[in-house]
């Protein structure tokens, strides 16, 4: 679906971040109140772009949530990333002024999910562990055993990453080194340092784009 209608558009964008709030699949119901359409075109709409490979339904009288193909059309043609009030900047300005590690607490605090600072690709810290398992998709024991492999191999995916990262990135599905049940977004620092912020892949890109960039505008 390279030519998306508008309207497909508008409903994928409101489906993910509706999921991306709620955590729950999304049914045609829900997106009425958004849309001046009725149900029945909406779960037209909603079959078209399953067909398609951007939503899918987990199972049977569920609502449909996002597949990788999905966010990434999100990312590619659909985010508008959030801008951070005064505050939270004052706040970003104090913490980076203070030292990177406290800046990773930092935005721990603010997204509920894991930083990681690379320094170089064999110095490393990591926070936010503690955070990321209060995240609903980690009710899934699987998905626990899945992270624990990600903080066990931390070393090498940030060594696959580390010269390749230029400006701040997504990456996510089969493509993230450090396992394709989550998403990373990743920026480049001064001084050859990585800051990354890993979770799941319903996480808030609009807000985590915004908070890094801002982070990437006072240290540069």
């Amino acid at each position: 679906m390279q030519c998306m209608e508008n309207r497909s558009k508008e409903l994928l964008k409101k489906i993910i971040e509706v999921y991306i709030e709620t955590a729950k699949p999304v049914g045609s119901q829900c997106l009425v109140e958004f849309f001046n359409i009725s149900s029945a075109t909406i779960r037209n709409e909603m079959l078209i772009l399953e067909q398609a490979g951007y939503i899918t339904q987990p199972h049977i009288s569920a609502g449909r949530i996002p597949t990788i193909q999905g966010y990434q059309y999100y990312l590619d043609e659909l985010i508008e990333i959030k801008k951070i009030g005064k505050k939270e900047e004052e706040e970003l300005k104090e913490v980076i002024g203070n030292n990177i590690r406290d800046l990773a607490k930092f935005l721990v605090n603010k997204t509920n999910l894991a930083v990681i600072v690379g320094f170089n690709p064999h110095d490393l810290y990591f926070t936010g562990l503690f955070n990321l398992f209060s995240q609903i998709e980690f009710e899934d024991y699987k998905m626990v055993l899945s992270m624990s492999q990600v903080v066990d191999s931390l070393e090498k995916a940030i060594n696959q990453i580390y010269n390749e990262i230029q400006g701040t990135k997504v990456i996510l599905g089969p493509n993230n080194p450090f396992s394709e049940d989550f998403s990373v977004v990743v920026t480049s620092l001064p001084q050859k340092r990585i800051l990354a912020i890993i979770g799941p892949n319903r996480m808030d890109y609009s807000r985590i784009l915004g908070l890094l960039n801002n982070v990437v505008k006072i240290v540069t």
